[in-house]
């Protein structure tokens, strides 16, 4: 697979979802080759990936483009650097928080035909769900009245996943889009998924882009746990699933740490496992052990970053 591999995008709240999303690509998808995307990660944990599974890393060091480098990091935007600096032509994106549930190359992965393959929602969204979840619909009537946006309201997509081709953006108008945003911020919604929804639709209006929706992502959100349980069973020995069986899982909204009994997390805690055993040869109480150790150290980082912009903003408070 010269021509094709997968990027993980990642930072350092996140580390121990991607380390199961490479388990889950290598049980799944074989060798397929992995890229890490990764903004303010800690080191040990993109090392033992890099130890495990041959994964290749981009990172602030070693962007070659300054403006990508300077201001496409953080949250909402760090995926987005994946269309200039893919170390392949083709890619699939994911983020951190999924893992693939099959072989979904060999079933989606169609770049002859097509430049885009995306998610398909299940539902159609209204103007308030747009304007909430995309972009300010006023606003891109305001400053974009070429783009029809009705035309898409029942593609616009989580940009959790999707296969797409490096290249096929003019970094140039990537930058008019940034410096857009900078000026009239709120127009875009969710970091970067309005601002894509936006590009790939604008694109294939104007004809320049061919895209395809497929139902290839699972948002764990939008459906309870004894629905995600029966679709994704994982049992003593692994996953349950068919041959032709393949799906992207995404825990876009609460996180799939193993602790929680709110939420079906088997399949990633499964992933997570994997990567203990491949890593460390951890297994049973050793695994789960080490599990639950990561979990609390992404709970006292996170406690820690809101205690932060709390106590920010409270001393901005009192100085005025």
């Amino acid at each position: 697979m010269e021509d094709f591999g997968i990027i993980i995008g990642c930072c350092d709240q996140d580390y121990l979802f991607a380390q199961g999303t490479c388990a889950s690509i290598r049980h799944f998808m074989g060798d397929v080759p992995i890229c890490l995307l990764v903004d303010g990660i800690s080191s040990p944990a993109v090392r033992a990936m890099q130890r495990t599974y041959g994964v290749k890393v981009i990172n602030r060091a070693n962007v070659s483009d300054e403006f990508l480098r300077t201001r496409s990091f953080g949250w909402g935007l760090t995926k987005m650097i994946a269309f200039w600096e893919s170390p392949w032509p083709n890619f699939l994106f994911l983020d951190a928080d999924t893992i693939v549930w099959g072989d979904v190359f060999k079933k989606f992965g169609n770049f002859q035909d097509y430049d885009f393959i995306i998610d398909r929602p299940c539902y159609s969204y209204p103007d308030d769900g747009i304007s909430h979840w995309f972009f300010d619909i006023a606003g891109i009537e305001k400053y974009f009245p070429d783009f029809r946006w009705r035309d898409y309201r029942d593609n616009y997509f989580c940009t959790g996943t999707f296969f797409a081709k490096r290249g096929i953006f003019s970094l140039d108008e990537y930058k008019e889009y940034l410096t857009f945003m900078s000026e009239k911020p709120g127009i875009f919604k969710f970091g970067e998924m309005g601002l894509l929804n936006f590009m790939i639709f604008r694109g294939l209006q104007a004809g320049k882009i061919r895209v395809k929706s497929e139902d290839m992502q699972w948002l764990v959100p939008d459906f309870n746990q004894e629905e995600v349980a029966k679709r994704f069973p994982v049992a003593a020995n692994g996953p349950s699933l068919s041959p032709d069986d393949a799906n992207v899982i995404h825990w876009c909204g609460p996180k799939p740490i193993s602790v929680r009994n709110d939420l079906y997390v088997e399949p990633m805690s499964f992933c997570r496992r994997k990567f203990m055993e491949d890593a460390w040869n951890y297994k049973g109480f050793a695994a789960d052990a080490s599990m639950k150790v990561e979990d609390l150290v992404r709970y006292v980082f996170l406690y820690k970053n809101k205690f932060r912009k709390k106590f920010k903003a409270l001393k901005q408070k009192l100085a005025k």
